[in-house]
């Protein structure tokens, strides 16, 4: 698997060929952020992608339906074959997620996304 890398702000690398993409496990961390970073209804050609972020934020008792949301998402992400740990955390819009996953690179590769929502 390759995905095309990030800048710091978020945005696509350009302009430097195959070094603009990423490979194996941080490929498939970075994927999973994007899916998880992607508001419901942003992607034109799938209006069911991302979280309902405006909602789970938003209203009481969604909670438990974010932790559903975010789970979800790891887990159809290409390459993830399973989940051995997951916690998040949302203060405010300061939103952290740690997890560590098995995929079809390795056992237990562990990520954290911190973003501002």
């Amino acid at each position: 698997m390759i995905f095309r890398n990030l800048t710091p702000s978020g945005d696509f690398t350009f302009g430097q060929g195959l070094g603009n993409y990423i490979s194996g496990n941080p490929a498939i961390a970075l994927n999973i952020k994007t899916r998880i970073l992607s508001w419901l209804g942003n992607c034109f050609f799938d209006t069911t992608a991302g979280i309902d972020w405006l909602n789970r934020l938003g209203s009481k008792g969604q909670e438990g339906l974010l932790e559903t949301d975010l789970r979800r998402i790891i887990l159809q992400s290409y390459g993830v074959t399973g989940i051995t740990s997951f916690s998040y955390s949302l203060v405010g819009r300061a939103f952290t997620a740690n997890y560590s996953i098995d995929t079809i690179f390795s056992q237990s590769y562990q990520n954290t996304i911190n973003q501002d929502l």
